[in-house]
């Protein structure tokens, strides 16, 4: 079984290298993930322990409590959404390069077949990210006015929030594992309905936890990977910059010089995020479509 999805892997790196007309729309569900973050907190600064604090204090003291705090739940909502709506154009785009698509139909029906399956398998992280939010608000305060016991208090609310972050982790994986069979099962040839789609997605995937997860893992953490080194070499790239900015020198020539430059290596970071992406969407096609094709020797 494993020499046979290793197989897969290799060969939709393959073909996701060799087809530059995917990284594009790769590269439209990059940014709907986390491949716009490297950018906001180089270039913004991540905000520290006492600024998240001090927030939440004042939207929690404010006399417009809880409207302010619904209306940021609303904003940030409509901001999630829209990057759904964003993911699901790009895989769209991603799955019709790779043939899966119906000629039928046109990009944007299968756009809007697959936010509502992304919609649908994100529902139980949803949940989770309910779940773990209403427990660091019981258990910040609570951390805030205990004593001094030891460990900063940052590493003592992390400790609180581990099994709730473990739940969110695992909501994310089955939710992605879902999602991306019920996709395939919701677009091209023989398209089923979302519910259909749906259904035999979940069966699909107890039917096969390992492989399955084992895939939204692996690509989970190369995505995260790819984030990782994205914002590590833009915060060298901003060093020069930051410095340049603060002196009054942005609009200088050598310092504009340097700006092109960082956006363009940074446009070149997110195009080989959407690679990177293209190959974990070609993955999961090969996957499943060996899985409908009856299997190979390999897993036999």
């Amino acid at each position: 079984m494993l020499r046979g999805w290793m197989m897969r892997a290799a060969l939709a790196a393959r073909l996701a290298a060799n087809r530059a007309d995917l990284w594009i729309p790769g590269a439209v569900s990059a940014l709907a993930f986390l491949a716009w973050l490297p950018l906001l907190v180089v270039v913004a600064g991540s905000p520290r322990t006492s600024d998240v604090a001090f927030l939440g204090a004042g939207l929690f003291s404010s006399s417009a409590y809880p409207w302010n705090v619904l209306l940021l739940a609303s904003t940030a909502t409509l901001l999630v959404v829209t990057a759904f709506g964003f993911a699901a154009l790009g895989e769209a785009a991603v799955l019709r390069g790779l043939r899966h698509g119906d000629d039928r139909q046109t990009l944007a029906h299968d756009t809007v077949a697959i936010l509502a399956v992304l919609l649908v398998a994100a529902l139980p992280a949803a949940i989770a990210v309910a779940i773990a939010v209403a427990a660091t608000a019981a258990i910040v305060p609570a951390e805030f006015g205990a004593p001094d016991l030891g460990g900063s208090l940052l590493a003592r609310i992390l400790g609180s929030l581990t099994p709730y972050v473990v739940f969110l982790a695992a909501a994310i994986l089955l939710g992605q594992a879902v999602g991306a069979a019920a996709i395939r099962r919701a677009v091209g040839p023989g398209s089923q309905r979302i519910g259909l789609a749906l259904r035999g997605a979940l069966v699909d995937v107890l039917r096969h936890p390992a492989r399955r997860l084992g895939l939204a893992l692996t690509g989970t953490l190369a995505e995260l990977l790819a984030v990782g080194v994205t914002f590590a070499l833009l915060r060298i790239l901003w060093e020069p910059l930051a410095e340049d900015l603060a002196a009054g020198w942005l609009l200088t020539p050598a310092s504009l010089s340097l700006l092109v430059g960082f956006v363009a290596i940074w446009l070149a970071l997110v195009l080989t995020a959407g690679a990177l992406h293209a190959w974990v969407s070609a993955w999961w096609s090969a996957e499943l479509a060996q899985e409908a094709g009856g299997g190979d020797a390999a897993d036999r």
